[in-house]
């Protein structure tokens, strides 16, 4: 499937192709080597391991033998600066046509599934939160309970201790 990332200038798209690279293992193409070697070290600071970006002066470049083309699947970053490198004059308009680009509606219509099905494991997350809670505090319950009865319990004794020393002292004075 092709996709297509549109953002402004420095809002991820490098990032995202690198990223895309990182995942598939496919090479991104670049328009010189300068934005190659860049690309190449702005993935080893992200922590990504991907295979060394080509760029349209390369020998690697060329995916064909001469008698087929190959089949493995490129990433390009930046396609309006790949194609005036290839062609050598500026680039007006692109238009761009593949049965396997997603439109928009259906991206959203994607996206918003998936963010459905997040809210609702999170839900499902929340209510056995709340079970486990409830649980946690009958327990608090019931160990405050205890602790109360065993506080209560040292304090008969205490004052059962006190009375019976009394007696005794009561019982001495007496004879």
């Amino acid at each position: 499937m092709t996709k297509l990332i549109g953002f402004g200038r420095c809002l991820g798209k490098t990032t995202m192709a690198i990223l895309e690279s990182h995942a598939t293992g496919h090479y991104i193409v670049c328009a010189n080597r300068r934005m190659a070697d860049n690309t190449f070290r702005f993935a080893k600071q992200l922590g990504y391991t991907i295979p060394f970006p080509l760029s349209v002066s390369d020998t690697r470049f060329r995916f064909t033998d001469g008698r087929k083309q190959s089949n493995e699947p490129v990433i390009i970053d930046d396609v309006e600066m790949v194609l005036q490198a290839m062609l050598g004059c500026p680039i007006d308009t692109i238009t761009f046509d593949s049965p396997n680009v997603i439109s928009t509606e259906d991206r959203y219509a994607e996206e918003i599934a998936e963010l459905k099905k997040e809210l609702t494991a999170c839900y499902r997350e929340k209510e056995e939160d709340q079970v486990a809670i409830e649980t946690l505090k009958d327990k608090c319950v019931d160990l405050m309970l205890k602790n109360a009865d065993h506080v209560w319990d040292e304090m008969a004794r205490e004052t059962a201790k006190k009375r019976a020393n009394k007696r005794k002292w009561r019982a001495g004075k007496c004879i």
